[in-house]
Formats: structure tokens, C-alpha cells, sequence
């Protein structure tokens, strides 16, 4: 009988899967955001009302709308400038996730349980809302400066959390969540056994 690489024919069958699972995110990611959209608006408008008025969809992105406008080059509150501050947040930078995992959980032979890969976009789609709500706090941070992170009453974090924040949740965890996430719910199937032995065998003594 030929050798069988099970390992092989699961990288070949989820590169094969990334161009369908990417085209139909692509289409779909400007729909796909709009919950989370909301989601963030409650966040920030509810948390940080000195500084959000709200978060909208715009176009195949979201709209993050400060409570400042400019005023001969100073910041000022909108009623005063006439105004407002808006940034255009690109949620696409962090939904890609989705695609990914989907591509690597069909891949993967054997038994899945039934809803595991509903659950496993639950659990992106949070992500995906943590994530507009640090890029929304990293834009604010860069552009508003101390008039943001030294605001007498607003519960802003520090500076340096806010960056950690920003590059774990947006820069890291959008491809790694998707790995992690795959190899939790795939660690009962012969695939995942099979890449496990060698290192559970070069660990036994």
C-alpha cells in the first residue's frame, strides 16, 4: 500500500481551502463587522463618554467619532470647533482570523464535535470586538495625546498598556488565535496525535 501522509495532505487540503474561505470573507467581512461595530460603540460610548461619541459603520469600514474638533490647530470640544475628529478603523486587519481558522478546521480529518466550529467563531468574533476597541484606544492615544491619557476623570489607561494592548490584540492575536483555537478543539484527532508523539516520545526518558 503507498505511504500515507496524513500531515502532508492536511497542509495541501488547507492551502486549497484559503482561497474560497478568503474570497467569501472578502466579500462578506463589511457585513460580517456590523454587530461587532455595535458592540464597540456600546464599549467605548458607555466607558470613555468625554472622548467617544460613537462608532459607525462607514463604507466597508467603521468610523470612530470623537467628542473634539480642531480649532486654529488646537483641540477643542466639537460644539467649539464646529467640527469633529473621526478615524477610520479597518476591522479587516482583524477579522481575517475567521477565514484562517475556518480553512484549518475543515482541513483537518476525523470526527469534529457538532457546533465546535460555530463556538470557535464565537470566540473569534469576541476577539474581533477586543481588538476595535484597542485599535480605537491606540488611535485616540497617538492623535489625542495627553489631552486623552491625562483627562482628570476618565478612567484612560496608561500609555504602555494601551500599547502592549494594541499589539497583542491586533498585531499577534488575530494569527495566533486561530492556530490555538484549531489545535484545542482538534487534540483527540489522529492528526494531532500524530504531530504530538514526537515530542511526548523525545521528552520520555
Amino acid at each position: 500500500m503507498p505511504e500515507q501522509h496524513p500531515f502532508r495532505q492536511f497542509l495541501l487540503l488547507a492551502f486549497a481551502l484559503l482561497l474560497p474561505c478568503f474570497a467569501v470573507w472578502s466579500a462578506a467581512s463589511a457585513w460580517l463587522a456590523i454587530p461587532a461595530i455595535g458592540f464597540t460603540n456600546m464599549i467605548l460610548t458607555g466607558w470613555l463618554p468625554d472622548f467617544v461619541a460613537g462608532v459607525y459603520v462607514q463604507g466597508s469600514k467603521a468610523l470612530l467619532v470623537t467628542q473634539f474638533g480642531e480649532l486654529d490647530g488646537r483641540l477643542v470640544p466639537a460644539n467649539q470647533a464646529g467640527d469633529t475628529i473621526a478615524y477610520l478603523l479597518d476591522h479587516r486587519i482583524l477579522s481575517y482570523s475567521m477565514p484562517f481558522y475556518t480553512a484549518l478546521h475543515f482541513a483537518t480529518p476525523g470526527e469534529k464535535r457538532p457546533g465546535s466550529f460555530f463556538v470557535g467563531l464565537v470566540v473569534l468574533y469576541a476577539l474581533l470586538v477586543t481588538g476595535m476597541v484597542s485599535l480605537s484606544l491606540k488611535d485616540m492615544m497617538v492623535n489625542l495625546g495627553t489631552q486623552f491619557l491625562q483627562h482628570p476623570t476618565a478612567a484612560v489607561p496608561p500609555a504602555n498598556l494601551i500599547a502592549l494592548v494594541y499589539q497583542f490584540n491586533v498585531l499577534i492575536l488575530p494569527t495566533l488565535a486561530p492556530v490555538l483555537l484549531w489545535a484545542w478543539q482538534s487534540r483527540n484527532t489522529p492528526l494531532l496525535q500524530q504531530m504530538i508523539e514526537p515530542l511526548t516520545r523525545e521528552g520520555t526518558p
